[in-house]
């Protein structure tokens, strides 16, 4: 039997054990199927041969409707550094629903929450809320547009900074730009410049080239999208002195990386840019996007200015997700980073080990409390290998992986525990393969 043979074989008995654990989750996705494209309203989170429905959660653990309770080390795609129905924040929500949800005017905890992230975040003199990490980066690209009265923007290749048009382009294979998904107008192109990460030269000389007609360059400062990284040494900083050579802003997607320091990725790396977008964890668990900069840029937003971007949003700054925004941001304190920190260095180390002990084709890779685990590039089948793998952890507890963020709720003995799995799930590896 060839290796590749032994690796399906071992995959799908981890399915038929998935399968056998999660029936009541593999009929509602039939039924959902009936109702939503291919069952699914977030792509991102359906898996083959169906996903997990989850129906309650409470500290680091979530449980399925089957009743198989896992630990969660993906935290809503890292948004729950404090896991689940953290009680300061349920108390938080519960107070404000008997007040109300929302209403087509100002509340005061808008203020707390806004001069919390203004404190925070080295970039932030002003901020405006919005309801989701793309709607944070479509309207902070907006401004810098406005602001600088130039058109173009520069992304590095293969980032995700949301579903929005302006973003959603990559290199083919002859080099030429085109739509990453259907549906966006492929003469939009015509507005994006694509760079590569940690290529400091040349990023630099794309700046220098296009420096007349460009608005802005934006990029997530931690590696997120093929696997969590730090920035290359001189990398930011580079970019940063060059833009600010060039007049043009430099823009950090932090919706990710806020959870790295007090102040971001910016504020561990020391490179403060012009504008920065946040979401996931400044909401308590709750939708929401954040954007905000230098005073003088976000004045272009002013209603009672020179408005020249007018941004609305039913839901902007409502007063559920800013009381749940306001207590989760105040549970984050340098010694909740600390802990979350060393429990995901705790978990990158021990899986490290695991994989070099085997001679697995796996890389651990990430920083702070973000890790992820990739596949080399010689695996012949890397989409059985991983989803194998998500799935293999998933039947043994552990819920999250590759991509995996720990929270303030979990203890060392959760860290073990994963390690223990992981060692059963990677001796089956190496034996397949």
């Amino acid at each position: 039997m060839s290796a590749g043979e032994r690796l399906l074989g071992w995959y799908q008995g981890v399915v038929d054990e998935y399968r056998r654990l999660t029936p009541r989750s593999a009929a509602l996705f039939v039924r959902g199927g009936g109702v939503l494209p291919g069952g699914d309203t977030r792509y991102s989170i359906t898996t083959r041969p169906h996903p997990p429905y989850f129906d309650r959660g409470e500290g680091p653990h979530i449980w399925d409707v089957d009743g198989n309770r896992r630990l969660d080390l993906n935290n809503n795609s890292t948004a729950l550094v404090h896991g689940h129905a953290h009680p300061e924040i349920v108390a938080a929500v519960r107070s404000q629903a008997r007040s109300g949800t929302a209403w087509g005017g100002h509340n005061p905890i808008e203020v707390d929450w806004a001069q919390l992230i203004c404190e925070r975040v080295p970039s932030i003199e002003r901020v405006r809320f919005a309801n989701s990490g793309t709607e944070a980066n479509m309207h902070m690209l907006k401004v810098a547009r406005a602001f600088t009265g130039r058109d173009l923007v520069l992304k590095l290749d293969g980032a995700y900074h949301g579903t929005y048009d302006a973003f959603e382009f990559a290199a083919t294979q002859d080099g030429r730009l085109a739509p990453s998904t259907g549906g966006v107008p492929a003469n939009l192109s015509e507005n994006i410049v694509l760079g590569a990460w940690g290529d400091t030269d040349g990023v630099t000389a794309l700046i220098r080239e296009n420096a007349d007609r460009l608005a802005a360059v934006i990029l997530t400062p931690f590696r997120s999208a093929g696997g969590f990284a730090h920035p290359p040494e001189g990398f930011l900083e580079t970019l940063r002195a060059v833009t600010a050579d060039e007049g043009v802003l430099l823009l950090f997607d932090e919706v990710i990386s806020l959870r790295l320091a007090m102040g971001g990725a910016q504020d561990r790396y020391g490179v403060v840019p012009d504008m920065t977008a946040l979401g996931k964890l400044i909401g308590g668990g709750l939708p929401v996007g954040a954007f905000g900069g230098r005073a003088d840029i976000m004045a272009v937003t002013d209603p009672l200015g020179d408005m020249k971007v007018a941004l609305a949003g039913t839901f902007n700054a409502n007063p559920m997700t800013a009381a749940a925004g306001v207590a989760g941001l105040r549970l984050l304190t340098p010694e909740v980073h600390e802990r979350i920190d060393h429990l995901g260095r705790g978990l990158r180390e021990g899986l490290s080990a695991a994989v070099a002990e085997r001679e697995l084709p796996l890389r651990v890779e990430g920083g702070g409390s973000l890790l992820t685990l990739a596949c080399d590039p010689e695996v012949t089948r890397p989409d059985v290998l991983m989803t194998g793998l998500s799935l293999a952890f998933g039947n043994r507890g552990v819920f999250g992986f590759p991509f995996v963020s720990t929270s303030s709720v979990m203890e060392e003995e959760h860290v073990e525990d994963v390690l223990k799995s992981a060692a059963a799930v990677f001796d089956q590896v190496a034996e397949a393969l």
